[in-house]
């Protein structure tokens, strides 16, 4: 399979890496990547043929896209305009994450290396799950969401719309996070948090 990947900043440029070892065995590759920038991976000795910008990019026949882009409402935006155009994206599972037979991944979901997700857990569409997160148990993962890395989710937890989880926040079991939320850099979310709203510090609190 080819794909495409969306973006050429650090996120692509770790996927890709993530991925590249792995493509080798499968047969599998990026063929290019989509940004609006002047060449942003060359700079970082990357080869990778850039394609063009986004807008306007019209998908080709039998390649799959890869959302590299890390922020909710990049993602969400850049994502229906190219589903708009006919675009499908790739779910990609690193070799080295588990993810249980139970467990239910939406379309466009990346799952780094070291992740695990667990048993009847729902990864909505475009979820970025970083290296070294867990989706626990009965989890539900709102579409366009991100995990940052050594991010817990734990039993139960429902995450809305396009939330973003900086590194080593911790949700506690059946807490409830709202859509379009931000949830900070080791924050320990031990209650319900507010649509919209930014949450920071253990235990966290509201800004």
């Amino acid at each position: 399979m080819d794909y495409v990947m969306v973006g050429g900043g650090a996120l692509a440029r770790e996927i890709i890496d993530w991925f590249g070892p792995q493509f080798a065995r499968t047969g599998d590759r990026f063929v290019g990547y989509l940004d609006d920038g002047d060449a942003p991976m060359a700079r970082f000795g990357r080869d990778l043929p850039q394609l063009g910008p986004i807008a306007g990019y019209t998908p080709a026949v039998g390649v799959q896209l890869v959302m590299g882009i890390g922020t909710p409402a990049g993602k969400a935006a850049v994502a229906q305009a190219l589903r708009a155009a006919g675009g499908t994206f790739a779910t990609l599972v690193h070799d080295l994450a588990f993810v249980t037979a139970s467990a239910r991944l939406g379309e466009g979901v990346l799952v780094g290396p070291f992740v695990n997700v667990s048993s009847d857990s729902k990864v909505g569409d475009l979820v970025t799950v970083n290296g070294h997160s867990g989706v626990g148990h009965d989890v539900e993962l709102g579409d366009y969401s991100t995990l940052s890395c050594h991010v817990d989710l734990t039993g139960r937890v429902k995450v809305g719309e396009g939330v973003f989880f900086g590194s080593g926040a911790r949700v506690l079991p059946g807490v409830s996070i709202g859509a379009k939320g931000v949830i900070g850099a080791g924050a320990v979310i031990v209650r319900d948090t507010a649509p919209g709203a930014t949450y920071f510090a253990a235990p966290a609190r509201k800004l």
